[in-house]
């Protein structure tokens, strides 16, 4: 999985082992490991990494999401979302970034919510067009 998203060790708080099925949802704060099964939705305000081997059915929701295994479930992320090569999801995103790397299975509907800059973003809620253009970034 080469699109994973550096962390030190330290900050992962929960590694589910190969050999470990768990039946039920998991809540919990911090970073997330996954080698086993889950029937369950995993929801966390850390990273989940699912490797290679691993089956998930359920939904996920965290800030980030790495995923190099199989998962059948929704899957929402406030930031970005990582499908490495040997991954399958089947279920719908909804994340600020995705990346799919070649040799990933993606069946399901993807939504991508964007934050605008901030002059933009008054614009919008207020209905009115800004006076002079914005650049767009590159």
């Amino acid at each position: 999985m080469s699109t994973i998203i550096k962390k030190k060790e330290a900050s992962i708080n929960t590694i589910i082992g190969e050999k470990t099925v768990i039946t039920g949802n998991l809540r919990l704060e911090g970073d997330i490991i996954i080698y086993g099964k889950i029937a369950g939705d995993v929801e966390t305000d850390g990273t989940i990494t699912i490797f290679s081997g691993s089956t998930i059915k359920g939904n996920l929701q965290g800030a980030h999401l790495n995923i190099g295994g199989h998962v059948e479930g929704n899957i929402k992320a406030a930031g970005k979302v990582a499908l490495g090569d040997r991954a399958f999801l089947r279920g719908d995103i909804h994340a600020t970034q995705i990346v799919i790397e070649d040799g990933a299975v993606f069946e399901g509907r993807c939504e991508m919510q964007f934050t605008h800059p901030p002059e933009i973003q008054r614009a919008v809620e207020n209905q009115s067009v800004p006076d002079r253009q914005i650049p767009l970034q590159e």
